[in-house]
């Protein structure tokens, strides 16, 4: 069974921390020697922006993190390989593919060229904000009544489709998310989420926004993070969260959107309270089997997997 992640958090700990992607017991959920166990493909890299970062502060820090993917792309280009247009895609070979991707617009300022600038770094995927606002619009965490997107965001969709970076619509409240689809001409994304139909937040997707994502010929990724897939989990006390959580989220989300649309964006390597028996990558058979038990046959497995990723990308990419 091929892997392919639409949201790790891996190369964040590698450039704040030290961690060495290449150590099967290094500290990280996802690392070579698990990604060859789990026939991945590919990695989409979280670059993340912490809150407290902005203006030049938080581009600074962006480049940090790409700096760490560059220099694992150059000092083991045996292992992982550079995803920048649909060739690189199709030509991976035996090695993981990593794409940069901005979890949160903030190392952008405000300012349309630096866009470009990432984009000749790699970066071929923007999550427009996280959980707090910035230029772009506001995130799902703050308080209503929340904006949608600013002018500078409506710029920044427009120059995304152009370029061929994906939008992706994760930590969106609903007046960004809705002013996104109006927006954009290129497919969308939620690269990593839980459905609201399953556990009430604000962060997980509700069923009529699984539903425009599928519509437009976009993919929404299921994640790992145990408060995305039960009410209470992680609170002192909160219940035990297992891959049959994960599971569920993933039968609803094909239900709503169909086979063609749902893929995994784990988010490992973002959170440490992780799912019972899902610790980390090694731990990805055990979902596998989750789903067989509720009766998804292998083809949609290998579907949600890997081939619906693939296939995303290789619609939003470059040539």
């Amino acid at each position: 069974m091929r892997y392919a992640d639409a949201h790790a958090d891996t190369f964040y700990r590698v450039a704040t921390e030290g961690l060495d992607p290449l150590a099967r017991d290094g500290g990280l959920h996802v690392n070579l020697p698990r990604m060859r166990e789990a026939g991945q493909t590919l990695q989409v890299c979280s670059v993340f922006t912490p809150r407290h970062y902005s203006g030049t502060a938080a581009a600074g820090f962006a480049a940090r993190i790409l700096d760490a993917i560059d220099r694992h792309l150059t000092a083991d280009a045996g292992a992982f390989a550079p995803v920048r247009n649909r060739r690189d895609l199709a030509a991976l070979g035996d090695r993981v593919g990593l794409i940069p991707w901005l979890e949160g617009a903030s190392p952008l300022c405000g300012e349309l060229w630096r866009l470009d600038a990432l984009f000749a770094r790699g970066v071929r995927g923007i999550g427009l904000t996280h959980n707090h606002a910035n230029e772009v619009a506001d995130g799902c965490g703050v308080p209503e009544p929340r904006r949608g997107l600013s002018a500078f965001g409506r710029e920044l969709v427009a120059r995304m489709n152009e370029l061929g970076v994906a939008v992706d619509c994760a930590h969106l409240p609903r007046p960004a998310f809705d002013d996104v689809m109006a927006a954009t001409k290129a497919p969308p994304c939620i690269s990593h989420t839980g459905c609201r139909a399953l556990v009430n937040i604000t962060r997980n997707a509700d069923d009529a926004m699984l539903r425009a994502v599928a519509d437009r010929g976009g993919v929404v990724g299921i994640d790992f993070y145990p408060g995305h897939l039960r009410a209470g989990a992680g609170e002192p006390g909160g219940p035990t969260v297992t891959c049959d959580d994960i599971a569920a989220h993933i039968a609803h989300a094909l239900h709503v959107c169909g086979r063609e649309h749902v893929v995994i964006g784990g988010d490992l390597d973002g959170f440490a309270d992780t799912c019972s028996d899902l610790r980390h990558l090694g731990d990805l058979d055990n979902l596998e089997r989750a789903l067989a038990r509720r009766g998804l046959d292998d083809d949609t497995i290998r579907a949600v997997f890997s081939a619906n990723l693939l296939r995303y990308l290789g619609d939003v990419l470059p040539a």
